[in-house]
């Protein structure tokens, strides 16, 4: 016996030196196995970074060159007379091409042109107004005298004649330009609105290019005295969208204008336009030209920018431009030459293409190209990167000279640097850097290409400690087993050898005569029956469980009065523990219906339950048992007012040998089978049965037998 009691602390230690320390080898030979597959992925994505590297730079190099290309195709065309057509093809050139920014030229006297570009203004003093011809000097006397009576006599009507009369002798069209607008000026003064509108119209047709004395074109100032009219007169849907015209056209480059001038009428129309809009009733009427006169606004504010930042080009780039140009004119045209300049807040990216067509227009001067930056970035770059970036723990950013961060993934980068490049020549300006996220210890064991080891060594460990546990479990269970059976063949053989030695020892004293008086005799024959059903019922449960075990119990079915059999039942055990004064009380039903059973079997089964009520009734004297129908099933209860169960015993007191360990119970004498041998049989009639205990108020089993099919 001892030795079955150690082997359970020998079984883990085999499995630790038989299989435990084999599987931790094996677990440590994949752990090494994933570390080099993880450096090899490693070498792996680095050799992939500076592909992806590669493939960035030269996308960008290559729409670069394609950039340069195409400006030396539009160089080809520059010497055609037909300069509208040439604007046409720089302006198609530019719309296909978005990397493009401007076109430039930078002359020998240090000047750069731009000569393509659509600014909103020029700087102030750069442009000269139109210069007076003859024929307007020798009208200068007569205009002065319509001056005179408009100015100094207010004599509206008589200026009115006496310009209109000057228009008829004009014969130059810069005469006839100002007169018209001397005769509309006075007509608005004269409060004739439509005579106005209709001669400020002629001028803004026939004489729109045209100059004043201060250098204002004609049909701007034609045009803005139109909607003033219009507004004038109270018609003022007429007058917005003619003011939304002008202002379209001011952007669109129909005049050339210097900074002053531009300021003076874009601040002009927008104050008119936002005043008729608070003012106006006609919200819902007015809401789709107010949304698309704010569309003109946000679009002037982003050519303003466009040509301050051309202006500033213009204006500071030459002597830094010299610098940089080779001074052989030979090597101009050979070579391509790429660099970047800051001018203040602004950098431009500057390509001058070598080998430019030899061209006539193109003498003394070199042709450039200005590169957008921002759709370079924003755009070209950001959508190569995309292309080529497709795994979701890598991620990107392009910082510009001063590490400030041009762009970066919608991943936000984290992790360290695995490859960082600059662009060929440093053109652009830009870097690149690539970061990877550290996977952390369960990615890389749970994707590694080697992870199968470690799946292996998982699986196999799990069931080895499963085998383990199960074994331990088992063994240790068959110990209990075999210790309780142990104390079962020393209980039994103590329960035999106490009935025995009683009715011996009463036998004895029966026979001797040494009885002294009648009653006494009473209570010793009392004791005989006691002891014989005693051991009669344990005998009994011995061989009936042993049958049961072994699957050889034959069951009579037959139709059982429950009722008759109860009182039978209880009547006889009465009659056996009279002399311990036990009051069994029965309570049945009056029609308690009758079942198909085996008549001995559920004997044997109240039997052992009220023989346990008794031995576990502790000072009580009282047991009830009960008989009652509920719910389809007949119910047979039997309730004793003694010590109790423990909760933590209650499903335990059907298993086998066993006996609650209480030290109060380990008094009282039992074979552990008792409850063992009413559940079986209970269930092979296809019913169960429960208990309801609490320590110190005693217990009650109950047995629930199905009517149906009975």
């Amino acid at each position: 016996m001892v030795k079955s009691i150690h082997k359970p602390q020998r079984i883990p230690l085999l499995f630790l030196f038989g299989i435990g320390i084999p599987c931790l080898l094996l677990g440590y030979l994949a752990f090494r196995g994933i570390k080099n597959d993880q450096a090899l992925l490693e070498k792996e994505r680095l050799d992939e970074h500076h592909k992806i590297l590669e493939r960035v730079t030269s996308s960008v190099r290559q729409a670069i060159l394609n950039a340069e290309q195409s400006f030396l195709i539009a160089l080809a065309e520059y010497q055609d007379v037909n300069q509208s057509r040439l604007t046409n093809t720089i302006d198609s050139l530019k719309n296909r091409n978005p990397l493009i920014e401007e076109l430039f030229l930078l002359g020998n006297s240090d000047i750069i042109q731009l000569p393509f570009a659509k600014l909103l203004y020029y700087p102030d003093g750069s442009t000269q107004p139109l210069s007076s011809s003859s024929a307007l000097t020798s009208a200068g006397r007569k205009v002065y005298e319509g001056q005179q009576s408009e100015f100094q006599e207010k004599n509206y009507p008589k200026a009115l004649s006496s310009y209109r009369r000057d228009l008829e002798k004009a014969s130059d069209p810069e005469s006839k330009g100002d007169l018209l607008n001397a005769i509309g000026r006075v007509q608005k003064k004269s409060s004739l609105f439509k005579d106005a509108i209709q001669t400020y119209q002629i001028i803004s047709s026939d004489y729109n290019n045209l100059q004043t004395a201060g250098g204002v074109p004609l049909g701007l100032a034609a045009r803005s005295e139109i909607s003033s009219l219009y507004l004038a007169t109270g018609d003022t849907l007429t007058a917005i969208k003619t003011f939304i015209e002008l202002y379209k056209d001011l952007l669109d480059n129909k005049w050339i204008l210097e900074k002053a001038q531009y300021d003076f009428f874009s601040q002009q129309i927008k104050e008119a336009v936002d005043n008729i809009f608070s003012e106006s009733t006609r919200g819902t009427e007015l809401q789709p030209l107010q949304n698309d006169f704010g569309l003109l606004k946000e679009q002037e504010k982003a050519q303003r920018q466009i040509t301050e930042r051309l202006l500033a080009f213009r204006e500071n780039a030459p002597s830094d431009f010299l610098a940089r140009i080779p001074l052989n004119p030979e090597e101009q045209r050979n070579s391509t030459i790429r660099f970047i300049l800051e001018s203040g807040e602004h950098e431009y990216l500057i390509s001058l293409p070598g080998q430019f067509p030899a061209n006539p227009s193109l003498e003394n001067e070199i042709p450039g190209l200005l590169i957008n930056a921002d759709y370079l970035s924003d755009s070209l770059l950001r959508q190569v990167l995309q292309s080529n970036v497709y795994s979701g723990n890598t991620g990107w950013l392009v910082k510009g000279r001063d590490e400030r961060i041009i762009l970066q993934s919608e991943n936000s980068p984290s992790g360290s640097v695995t490859v960082r490049t600059n662009f060929e020549g440093g053109f652009p300006p830009w870097s690149v850097e690539l970061y990877q996220t550290e996977p952390d210890l369960f990615q890389t064991f749970l994707f590694s290409r080697r992870g199968i080891y470690l799946f292996m060594f998982i699986l196999l460990a799990g069931i080895l400690i499963f085998g383990l546990i199960l074994t331990t479990r088992t063994v240790a269970h068959e110990l209990e087993l075999s210790r309780m059976k142990s104390d079962f063949v020393s209980t039994i053989s103590h329960e035999f050898k106490s009935p025995l030695s009683s009715i011996r020892q009463l036998s004895e004293m029966l026979q001797s005569g040494r009885v002294p008086s009648e009653e006494y005799r009473q209570q010793y024959y009392d004791v005989l029956v006691e002891q014989s059903e005693r051991l009669s019922l344990l005998i009994d449960n011995i061989l009936d469980f042993s049958k049961l075990e072994e699957g050889k119990k034959e069951f009579d079915f037959r139709m059982v009065d429950i009722g008759v059999l109860l009182q039978e039942t209880v009547s006889t055990i009465q009659d056996q523990v009279r002399h311990k004064h036990f009051d069994i009380q029965l309570k049945i039903d009056k029609l308690l219906p009758v079942i198909r059973a085996d008549r001995g079997a559920i004997a044997q089964a109240v039997t052992n339950l009220i023989d346990n009520a008794i031995k576990y009734s502790g000072n009580s004297r009282k047991i009830m048992v009960s008989g009652f129908t509920e719910d389809q099933h007949l119910v047979i209860e039997v309730k004793d007012y003694g010590i109790g169960i423990r909760k933590e015993e209650i499903d335990k007191v059907f298993e086998r040998f066993y006996r609650a360990g209480d030290e109060l119970t380990r008094t009282v004498k039992g074979s552990g089978l008792g409850l063992t041998l009413v559940k079986q049989i209970v269930e092979v009639h296809h019913g169960n049965i429960t208990v309801h205990s609490e320590p110190g108020h005693g217990s009650t089993f109950s047995v629930r037998l199905p009517l149906e099919g009975n």
